[in-house]
């Protein structure tokens, strides 16, 4: 056996555990479902607590201003504040 022959084997060999890996995966979320994800927790302890709207919404803070002056929020914003219409 010469040294491409080896390489070539180990290849194929990683190649297949790869794929076992890969399916024990695939198996091990699809039987544990969503409960074990972060962000199922962080939205599932959000949702279940009454009067967290305001909080939401309150987190969602302006990070700037365009030229217009206009205020710029975050893309990780749900839902932007309503226009207070008042000068702060």
């Amino acid at each position: 056996m010469n040294v491409g022959d080896i390489i070539h084997a180990i290849s194929v060999w990683s190649f297949r555990l790869a794929i076992a890996g890969g399916a024990v995966a695939i198996g091990y979320v699809y039987m544990t479902g969503d409960r074990d994800m972060p962000g199922t927790r962080m939205a599932a302890s959000t949702a279940s607590s009454p009067g967290t709207d305001e909080v939401a919404i309150g987190d969602c803070r302006p990070i700037g201003h365009t030229a217009n002056d206009e205020l710029v929020y975050s893309m990780d914003c749900e839902s932007l504040p309503a226009a207070t219409g008042g000068g702060e």
